[in-house]
């Protein structure tokens, strides 16, 4: 099924056993499973089992998940696993081996499981379409949003087949460890107090993950047009962010409120009732007068996509891979805003995170009033080869226009 990924299988007389191995780092899953859609793979509503090792107990699962949009699990809607979300986990380990960075799972599942979570493997029909990917796992062991390595081409298998079946690699790659990318340096934010917050792709191995050694699910936050940059304010300042993160409750994937918080995690809405007495907020979270905590830095969506694949391997610098991306706004174009006064008694260290999701934000580094911030260029950090991008200066525009209805535009020449 491609260089990273093997798979193996054996029909049984109730169900069927699949064995899968793959080039994957310890804090990485291989998923397997049924495309919804015939001869075509579509991760939308497909029936994925989710394999991993994990090495605090040398222990290895398969777990039964639904996915239901592109985003990580609300408990309702996401990438999920069955139990989750009122289903069953049907997936039994029948073993496992990891060495030399290949990890081997072997598992079974019934071909009919009678849980509405799961497409049925039909026995006697031959031909599935079928899918797979490699990501990286999240602090609580789940699956994040794939991004190494995903079944594009239409990849069919026949179950009924009676006896061993192998979907062999293209190539002799199986055996080789997992390359290692080279991070991208740092992204910084200097004596600015005014940040526009928009969504956008996480930049792979060299990026999100890199900056912050932990995994994320597919987006992460660009402000000012950078992705993950640390910020540096001063006690006593003020600080306005203007927020396109998504407005769409209904959609939990398209919906990004910022907060600023003391977690490195963020996701607060996602939290337990204890977890989320122990956070502190800054901003952007406002609350009733039954004690309900409510996001108010919410605006429609602008993300940066790709022009065409995903470039961050063959991207050595963020500017080059910056150059690869376009700007895309949803919606109405209409902003939400964060207005921060940071008090004397903030931490020396809090992030910017998304209220609904974790892993998403990074650092903002606190200083005492007066605190000579070294400027990187006339722009505040912001790409010194690169003119500003459309995507800002659009927002700029709509920002004044939203402002003062009045507002003149000169001629420009």
């Amino acid at each position: 099924m491609g260089d990273d990924l093997q798979v193996e299988w054996q029909a049984k007389e109730e169900e069927v056993q699949v064995r899968l191995t793959a080039v994957m780092a310890e804090d990485q899953y291989v998923a397997f499973g049924l495309s919804p859609v015939s001869e075509r793979a579509e991760m939308l509503n497909s029936d994925l089992v989710v394999a991993y090792y994990d090495s605090t107990d040398g222990s290895f699962h398969a777990i039964d998940y639904t996915v239901t949009a592109k985003s990580e699990c609300d408990g309702k809607q996401g990438v999920c696993p069955d139990e989750k979300v009122n289903g069953r986990n049907d997936a039994s380990v029948i073993g496992g081996e990891r060495k030399n960075g290949i990890t081997s799972i072997t598992f079974s599942r019934p071909y009919q499981t009678n849980d509405h979570m799961d497409l049925p493997i039909l026995r006697y029909s031959g031909a599935i379409t079928v899918l797979a990917a490699i990501g990286h796992l999240n602090n609580r062991k789940e699956a994040d949003y794939h991004e190494d390595f995903v079944t594009k081409d239409n990849v069919i298998l026949d179950f009924s087949s009676v006896g061993d079946n192998t979907c062999k690699q293209r190539s002799g790659n199986l055996g080789q460890k997992p390359r290692r990318y080279e991070a991208w340096a740092p992204r910084i934010l200097r004596a600015v107090t005014n940040f526009t917050a928009t969504i956008g792709p996480t930049g792979g191995e060299r990026g999100y993950s890199a900056t912050t050694k932990t995994s994320s699910w597919g987006i992460a936050w660009w402000i000012n047009d950078k992705l993950i940059p640390e910020i540096f304010v001063e006690r006593g300042q003020t600080y306005h962010f203007t927020v396109y993160g998504g407005n769409n409750r209904l959609n939990q994937a398209r919906y990004h409120p910022l907060y600023i918080t003391n977690s490195s995690v963020g996701g607060f809405s996602d939290k337990t009732h204890a977890e989320q007495q122990k956070e502190r907020i800054f901003a952007g979270v406002s609350y009733s007068k039954m004690g309900m905590p409510e996001p108010t830095a919410v605006g429609s969506l602008c993300e940066w996509r790709h022009n065409g694949q995903d470039a961050w391997r063959i991207s050595r610098t963020f500017e080059e891979y910056a150059m690869t991306l376009y700007p895309d706004c949803h919606d109405s174009h209409t902003p939400g805003f964060l207005v921060w006064t940071v008090t004397q008694d903030t931490p020396d260290l809090v992030y910017y995170q998304c209220y609904n999701h974790p892993n998403m934000g990074w650092k903002i580094h606190v200083v005492n009033n007066g605190y000579k911030s070294k400027r990187e260029g006339g722009n505040g950090g912001g790409l010194p080869s690169r003119p500003p991008h459309p995507l800002t200066t659009g927002l700029l525009l709509l920002l004044l226009l939203h402002l003062s209805p009045l507002f003149f535009l000169p001629t420009l020449r």
